[in-house]
């Protein structure tokens, strides 16, 4: 299996896309993301077959029958799915860790070939051997774009 480890702020969803979705009046459970990042996202997925694992604190809301947070999720559901990038998975939720414990607790139970994390900040301080080579460390400014699609794929394949 190949992983794809996907944060949301500032990797799908950015400055672009929130003040798009703010001038169009469109609502939080009916907003876009990035085109540009979630096209190559979608590239990414399609042409290694790796499977997309949230890691994003947004997952952390989920199962708390808040029907406007389902609604969000369900919309970010949506519009990775029709780029051919659905999310598989979430990484567990570990109070005692940073993201990359809970990216080496996900791995444990999944053993993975290969892997990438696309994240906007470099929070991997308890497990540094998680994301050395694999970080595809993404500008909050600008999300996922060419270079970082190459720098993943390279990863994946």
């Amino acid at each position: 299996m190949k992983a794809i480890f996907l944060d949301i702020d500032g990797v799908i969803a950015t400055p672009t896309s929130v003040r798009l979705n703010y001038l169009l009046g469109r609502r939080v459970d009916n907003q876009w993301y990035d085109g540009v990042a979630l096209t190559y996202l979608g590239w990414l997925a399609s042409q290694t077959g790796a499977k997309v694992v949230l890691t994003s604190t947004w997952r952390e809301d989920l199962g708390h029958n808040n029907p406007q947070v389902e609604a969000i999720m369900a919309n970010l559901f949506a519009q990775l799915e029709a780029v051919g990038a659905p999310v598989f998975d979430f990484t567990p939720i570990l109070r005692e860790t940073d993201r990359s414990g809970e990216i080496a607790a996900w791995l444990e139970n999944h053993p993975c070939e290969a892997y990438a994390i696309f994240d906007d900040l470099a929070h991997f301080e308890d497990r540094p051997d998680v994301c050395e080579g694999h970080l595809v460390l993404v500008e909050d400014s600008e999300g996922i774009r060419y270079t970082h699609y190459q720098q993943a794929l390279a990863l994946l394949q």
